[in-house]
Parts: C-alpha cells; sequence; structure tokens
C-alpha cells in the first residue's frame, strides 16, 4: 500500500510539473508574439508595406484624404500608435494622404471683373464680397487683388472676395438748378456735363398752362457737388 501510495505521489508531481512547465511554454511563446508598433507617419506607402511586413504585422488602410502638408501616399495617422505592443498577424490601421487639395483658386489680379467672375464659377467656386476702390494705376473694373491669392488649396464650392478698381478718382462738378426748366432743356444741361440721368413723371398739382413737362424736383440739389460719374434724378410733371 505505502509503495502504491508512493507511486502516486511521484506521478501526481510529475503531473503538476508538467502542468507548470506548460505554462511557462505558452507565456513565453506569447511573449516572444508580441511585438512593438513602428511610427509609421509621414513615410510613403511601400516603406510602410515593408516596415508592417518584416514586423509581423498585416497593413489596412482605412482610408484617403487631402492633406496640404504630406506628400501623395504618405501615412497621415495610425492606429495603434507608435510604441504599443500588439501580437504578431494584427492589423495596423493607417490614413493615407491623397496629397494637397487640387483645387487651386484661378489668378484673377489683371482679369476684368466680368471675366473674374466667370473663372471663379468654372474653377467650382462662388465669387463673395467685391470691394470696390479708386485707382491712379489700374482701369476701372479691373481686379486689383483677390483672396485666397491665386494658386491657393481651396475645397470645392469655397468663396473667392476680390478688390476691384473704379477708375480714377472723378473730379467733383457743382450741380446745377433744373427745377422750373423744361425737361428738354433740364436734359441738354444734364448731357453737357456728361452725367447719368433718370427721368421720372409724376402728376402735375399746378394746372396752369405751360406747366407740363417742366422739372418738379430733381436730386442731388442745385449746389450740392456731384462727381463725374453720378446718376442725376429729375422729376418731370406730366
Amino acid at each position: 500500500m505505502k509503495r502504491f501510495m508512493k507511486g502516486l505521489g511521484i506521478f501526481l508531481a510529475l503531473i503538476g510539473v508538467g502542468i507548470v512547465s506548460a505554462f511557462a511554454v505558452v507565456a513565453l511563446l506569447l511573449r516572444q508574439e508580441e511585438v512593438r508598433v513602428p511610427d509609421l507617419t509621414g513615410q510613403d506607402i511601400v516603406s510602410v508595406i515593408e516596415t508592417v511586413a518584416q514586423q509581423g504585422l498585416q497593413l489596412k488602410v482605412d482610408r484617403r484624404e487631402p492633406n496640404p502638408v504630406l506628400p501623395r501616399d504618405s501615412v497621415i495617422s495610425q492606429s495603434p500608435s507608435p510604441g504599443s505592443g500588439i501580437k504578431k498577424g494584427r492589423q495596423i490601421h493607417v490614413v493615407i494622404s491623397q496629397g494637397p487639395s487640387e483645387l487651386l483658386a484661378p489668378k484673377l489680379v489683371g482679369e476684368n471683373f466680368r471675366k473674374a467672375d466667370i473663372l471663379v464659377r468654372q474653377a467650382g467656386f462662388i465669387t463673395g464680397d467685391i470691394s470696390r476702390v479708386f485707382s491712379e494705376n489700374v482701369d476701372r473694373g479691373i481686379v486689383i487683388a483677390q483672396y485666397p491669392q491665386y494658386g491657393s488649396s481651396l475645397e470645392k464650392g469655397g468663396t473667392i472676395t476680390m478688390l476691384v478698381s473704379s477708375g480714377k478718382k472723378p473730379d467733383l462738378l457743382v450741380m446745377p438748378k433744373l427745377t422750373g426748366k423744361k425737361a428738354e432743356e433740364a436734359l441738354r444741361i444734364v448731357d453737357r456735363m456728361e452725367l447719368q440721368h433718370r427721368v421720372i413723371t409724376r402728376a402735375r398739382t399746378d394746372k396752369s398752362p405751360g406747366t407740363e413737362r417742366t422739372v418738379i424736383s430733381q436730386k442731388p440739389g442745385a449746389g450740392y457737388p456731384v462727381s463725374a460719374d453720378a446718376t442725376v434724378d429729375i422729376v418731370v410733371s406730366k
């Protein structure tokens, strides 16, 4: 009986040693299968594939997106992060650069505003605020400046603003008195001054003979300074 018990004890001890050894081997193997995630950001896709394969890992491209800094086919970001522990055979997820946006602001400076407006829409953008300023050097209607500048990256549907020349600052004239004059005479005066005009007719309250087609009021009023490109409103009785 003692011999049997002794043999059983030895058998159980051997089993215990075997189990402990098995766990130790498994733990060792698991530790050996874990590697450190390499830093892939900024590297081109060819180098990345080679690096990942050398580590016994797999590569998964989640998506591609524009990037103003990194060239096309470079890694923008990765998961897991560099330095993390990961088992061999697992995947590293990356986002790949498409390079700078292919949409660039067109050259508008020096173009006539109407042509510039067409160029903006043809390029897939929207014409934004238009500011105008007098210029001694740039002809009227010519684009002086733009924002964003020519060649800048811009998303499709983005807005481009422009500064447009109003030409040389016109000389000021003094508005003559037109009220009380016949419409035809008032128009001749305005035409000689090379001013634009707009005629507005109203029913006359004075029914006296000869008051028809007479200037009732004007804007700007007599004596007011007006620029050479101003428009004069002439109200005429009917």
